[in-house]
């Protein structure tokens, strides 16, 4: 009896694991739809607009620095607007071509001679304006240059290579900076990617975006813009031990189970 017994509870041990494998297997499978980016989800003609530049519309920020260098085909005068620091002030830095200057909490830069200027509302072309319209009461020719120096992103989540990333240039789209972080894991929910992004007057939004959807290349969200933080959401199956491919994990506790009751049984 203790025989038939063992025999037929180890016959319903292997079909229950044999139905939890089968399960498991078509609960990993993550449609192809899922996984894609840049699909044509609405199956139209897709038709690219025209993309505004980052610098025209990113709208500068409390603590941002600037790389900002004057020059005139007079050296020496220019050279009042580009002095060398070799002291320890944290609102101005130098480099060997520009000289970069922090956006205090009023948005203003303090500028070596002119003193004060604020750049509320500016993106970097009205920056530069401003700032050119400042340094005219003391030169007459003469041109400025003006560059983001703080273009870095936060990425998190699920991608390879998280933290905070130095943007290259000044044009970096939301697949740059996902490629940049070494691109999604597999566990990645793809159809809903986190972006935080504060406004001019520095209130924080979160929006909600699809990259599988190639929509996005005709959106706002389309370049990353400085301090944005993004964040990769898991899909539910990660919870459950499951990927685009069985968790070796979870195979390796079935198979142990099963080893441990037919020993019992024999």
């Amino acid at each position: 009896m203790s025989f038939c017994f063992f025999y037929n509870c180890h016959k319903r041990l292997v079909r229950c694991l044999m139905f939890v494998f089968i399960v498991s297997i078509f609960a990993s499978c993550i449609p192809q739809k899922h996984i894609m980016l840049m699909q044509n989800k609405d199956n139209g003609e897709t038709i690219f607009d025209k993309l505004d530049t980052i610098t025209s519309r990113y709208r500068l920020q409390v603590n941002d620095y600037l790389y900002i260098t004057v020059t005139s085909p007079e050296p020496k005068l220019s050279s009042f607007f580009n002095p060398m620091q070799s002291g320890g002030m944290s609102s101005t830095m130098s480099s060997k071509e520009f000289y970069y200057y922090l956006i205090d909490d009023n948005m203003n830069i303090d500028f070596p001679v002119v003193g004060k200027i604020n750049l509320q509302g500016c993106n970097l072309e009205l920056a530069r304006v401003r700032i050119k319209e400042a340094i005219s009461k003391y030169l007459n020719e003469f041109d400025v240059t003006v560059h983001l120096a703080s273009n870095t992103y936060t990425i998190l989540g699920e991608v390879n290579k998280q933290g905070q990333i130095s943007m290259t240039r000044d044009q970096i789209t939301i697949y740059d900076a996902i490629g940049n972080a070494g691109g999604f894991t597999s566990y990645a929910k793809r159809t809903k990617v986190q972006l935080l992004r504060k406004d001019p007057e520095g209130r924080a939004h979160m929006y909600v975006l699809d990259v599988t959807d190639d929509n996005i290349i005709n959106s706002d969200f389309y370049y990353i813009y400085p301090n944005d933080v993004l964040y990769v959401r898991p899909l539910k199956v990660k919870s459950l031990g499951f990927g685009e491919v069985l968790s070796t994990s979870l195979v390796t506790s079935l198979i142990t189970l099963y080893l441990l009751i037919k020993s019992i049984g024999s």
